[in-house]
């Protein structure tokens, strides 16, 4: 690939599509995280856990543990004698369905009443049973086609009381603070929670965080969150669900023993949520603890994390570092194994959502955009030209050509010249697809679209007049469009003609066609 001398824009020119918008989200959520950049604490937390607070003297009595169990065994029981048996017209195939309402109300009625009370030790007994038994009623309910309103349950349940710990860590003395963390840890570590509920048993755990603002306090959210650590990571890390060749050996006490049990019990998938979001929660952790040196071993030790790494991108974009941010995201991608996988799981990591079209690719094009340079940025083009399969990347052709002229000072004859060579780069890149991806065709309203088809190339060749590219290139395409056939026929009519005839169906050209032609006088030809 030709790659142009780095040169420096002159920054009042510099164009920033993505680089605004993204410093703009960064801006915003470092505001929300008092100016730390956090997966998954914000100050909207804790605006949310206040809306729970009520007045001193409107505070409803907690409801005794022993009630709230009875009232919450008593709605499961006519749960379970209210099932409706569903039987097929067509089959002796049958399904059942339950009527969850009551127990619902009931469950959101201790909730609420634990939500609103100052006996935080209490009320977190009360949320933990309603945790225990919405889940409980769900893995009973497996088969039940209803049971989608117990999951927007248990969802809204783990979320307030997630808020709820804002209010335990902000009221509560430290000594009650650590047993409602306690309490609200072990419910969040149930197997069946680990298994079944990956993300809203982290979401229980991430409640620690709120300990880590206050000095009296933050030894209970380091114990928690190390000890997930040590439950979710030290096992086996392996953020992308691998198995782990190794075991830990060494460790021989009885807690490791147990914790080893459980990542056993826990499948693959729901493994890769616990482990992404503990590393999330340990870097948010360090973070609001202004503890440096906390979040430098954690990104030392998980060097492969993809989530961490992200963040630590951010967070020195955030910080000005743009070319930090451009070489840490260029070796991690360089350090992959796929490149392209990669960056779709960047895309869809939810750090900065819909701001990443290209994964890691789109944070060095933001780093070499504010950084004004001209060869960092043409090289993150041309990977977008040589990697694009649909038409939305098409207009990278136009952005680079406008690059490389008025920023880079090329003539119109050296930027043909490297356009010549990135076409050359992108006929190579389509022989890899042809040998190495198996050809996926779909069809969107009139356009058929094969993944061993490039868009961007095309728009290069017909932009540019490659006319023996164009040729080259429709070998490998179904039905080329007219404008490539009118560049192979800049220098190659012929062939041009021939795809066209080959195209046609049998017949179409037949005698009465000719035959008109010639009566007026026309050469034989189209």
């Amino acid at each position: 690939m030709m790659t142009p001398p780095t040169l420096t824009m002159a920054s009042s020119h510099s164009p920033a599509p993505c680089w605004i918008p993204s410093q703009q989200h960064l801006d915003a959520r470092a505001e929300q995280g008092k100016g730390h950049l956090l997966f998954l604490w914000s100050a909207q937390l804790r605006e949310a856990a206040k809306t729970f607070c009520a007045q001193p003297d409107e505070e409803r009595p907690l409801i005794p543990l022993i009630d709230a169990q009875t009232m919450l065994s008593d709605t499961i029981r006519r749960c379970h004698e209210r099932f409706i048996i569903h039987i097929s017209k067509h089959s002796d195939a049958y399904s059942k369905s339950c009527d969850y309402t009551e127990f619902i109300k009931t469950v959101q009625a201790i909730a609420g009443n634990a939500l609103q009370s100052s006996d935080y030790a209490s009320a977190c007994g009360n949320l933990r049973l309603c945790i225990h038994e919405v889940h409980a009623l769900l893995l009973s309910s497996e088969n039940d086609d209803g049971s989608e309103p117990l999951l927007t349950l248990m969802d809204d349940l783990a979320m307030r009381v997630r808020c709820y710990m804002e209010n335990v860590a902000e009221f509560a003395d430290s000594s009650t603070a650590g047993k409602v963390l306690n309490t609200i840890a072990q419910a969040a570590n149930d197997k069946e929670m680990r298994q079944c509920e990956p993300l809203n048993s982290m979401l229980l755990i991430s409640g620690a965080l709120a300990f880590a603002q206050y000095d009296d306090k933050r030894m209970w959210a380091y114990d928690v969150i190390e000890n997930e650590i040590t439950r979710n990571l030290e096992y086996s890390f392996n953020e992308e669900s691998e198995e782990s060749d190794e075991d830990d050996e060494d460790e021989d006490n009885e807690d490791t023993s147990e914790v080893d049990d459980e990542t056993d019990f826990i499948s693959d998938e729901s493994l890769h949520v616990l482990q992404l979001f503990t590393l999330m929660s340990a870097y948010d952790l360090y973070a609001l603890s202004n503890d440096d040196a906390g979040r430098e071993q954690l990104l030392s030790e998980y060097s492969e994390s993809m989530a961490l790494t992200l963040m630590n991108a951010a967070n020195m974009i955030h910080e000005g570092h743009l070319r930090s941010a451009y070489m840490l995201a260029q070796g991690f991608l360089l350090s992959s194994r796929d490149m392209e996988d990669v960056d779709i799981d960047a895309r869809h990591n939810g750090l900065l959502p819909d701001l990443l079209p290209h994964g890691w690719h789109t944070i060095m094009e933001c780093c070499a955009e504010g950084l004004n340079d001209v060869g960092l940025l043409a090289n993150v083009y041309r990977y977008y030209i040589l990697s694009c399969n649909d038409r939305s990347d098409t207009h990278y052709v136009s952005k680079l050509r406008n690059l490389l002229r008025i920023y880079g000072g090329l003539s119109a004859e050296e930027w043909h010249d490297v356009a010549d060579g990135l076409a050359r780069d992108c006929a190579r890149n389509i022989i890899d697809r042809i040998k190495y991806q198996p050809e996926i065709t779909t069809k969107g309203g009139t356009q058929r679209h094969s993944s061993w088809r490039n868009p961007a190339y095309e728009k290069l060749i017909v932009d540019e007049r490659l006319s023996d590219a164009a040729l080259t290139y429709c070998v490998t395409v179904d039905y080329p469009p007219l404008p490539l056939l009118r560049t192979i026929a800049i220098e190659h009519p012929e062939s041009a003609k021939s795809i066209i005839l080959d195209a046609m169906p049998y017949g179409t050209m037949g005698t009465p066609v000719f035959r008109f032609t010639v009566e007026r006088g026309v050469d034989n030809t189209l």
